[in-house]
């Protein structure tokens, strides 16, 4: 099996994993008045796992590296190279944590 392809099974297994546990955490929070989480930081904790391994599959699935061998490929890079990504990087994920809060906003100002 090629590691894009496991890196895409990763990210699907785990990623679906931590949409049933998001899910489960709205129910939560739509049906107690207190907006606190239901098992106080650990259960946020908790959720954090499988959305890690999703992440490391994605990565896995766009880069065609081994998580496990990126570190290494990243400091194969030049000084400008891993600047230049790395910064390309930030604005992607600024832009995707941003445009995700302002459409939250938009749908629940209703």
């Amino acid at each position: 099996m090629s590691i894009r392809l496991r890196g895409f099974l990763q990210f699907l297994g785990a990623g679906a994993i931590f949409a049933g546990l998001l899910y489960w955490l709205s129910l939560q929070y739509q049906g107690g008045g207190d907006n606190r989480a239901p098992g106080g930081i650990f259960s946020l904790i908790f959720m954090m796992i499988p959305g890690g391994f999703s992440m490391a599959g994605l990565i896995q699935a766009i880069s065609g590296v081994p998580f496990s061998e990126l570190s290494d490929k990243w400091n194969s890079l030049k000084g400008w190279q891993r600047g230049l990504y790395g910064f390309g990087i930030f604005l992607l994920v600024a832009t995707l944590l941003f445009g995700g809060i302002a459409v939250y906003l938009v749908m629940t100002e209703t």
